[in-house]
């Protein structure tokens, strides 16, 4: 029985190809293909070739680092290398702000961690919140901050119950865009056996 090799994946070459394989058969050797149901068998047959030629190609892609394009995927690829996927990250700026007290002026002034700055580039907005506390002195009715780091997003604050006597518990940030490179964990109170613990982290705005 004669074989055709299958050079093309396009849908017009598979059923071109399926027709020269059935007209090598010897019950099809003057079988009109275009005008007769078998046309329509040959389609179908045509685009089932197609679909499993075309996912079997992206599940192929997806085993391989260079070539997937789902992040499951490669972040699942790159833990076989050893190496440990970071989460997203919020834009960071680095200012220098300056305040002036035109009267009486305090010791000290503090920038709370939170506080927000607001910009406006090329027609948008986007909002800046320092990650921690800073504290500039006052010196001659001027308070001088130097080095500010500020990172796009906004603070979110999270709490749970923990068990101490369970162990190896899990806590699950359901926020995708959250930095965990400033993610801090403060215990609020303490009872018998649970205590409430705060997250902090930034989200992309």
């Amino acid at each position: 029985m004669p074989y055709t090799q299958l050079n093309n994946l396009d849908f017009a070459d598979i059923k071109t190809a399926l027709k020269e394989y059935m007209r090598s058969q010897s019950d099809f050797v003057d079988y009109d293909f275009e005008a007769s149901a078998l046309s329509q068998l040959l389609d179908v047959l045509a685009y089932n070739t197609y679909y499993t030629a075309f996912n079997t190609n992206m599940v192929v892609n997806e085993l391989f680092l260079d070539s997937a394009t789902l992040r499951d995927n490669v972040v699942a690829l790159a833990k076989q290398l050893g190496y440990n996927p970071k989460s997203v990250t919020a834009p960071k700026a680095v200012v220098d702000s300056t305040i002036t007290f035109p009267g009486t002026a305090p010791a000290a002034v503090i920038f709370k961690a939170g506080s927000g700055f607001v910009t406006n580039y090329d027609g948008s907005l986007y909002r800046f919140v320092l990650n921690t506390d800073k504290r500039a002195p006052v010196v001659n009715g001027v308070a001088t901050f130097e080095d500010l780091e500020i990172y796009e997003g906004s603070f979110i604050t999270t709490r749970t119950v923990v068990n101490t006597t369970l162990k190896d518990q899990k806590f699950t940030i359901n926020n995708p865009s959250a930095d965990l490179s400033t993610l801090t964990l403060e215990s609020i109170s303490q009872q018998t056996q649970m205590y409430l613990k705060s997250i902090k982290f930034l989200t992309i705005s």
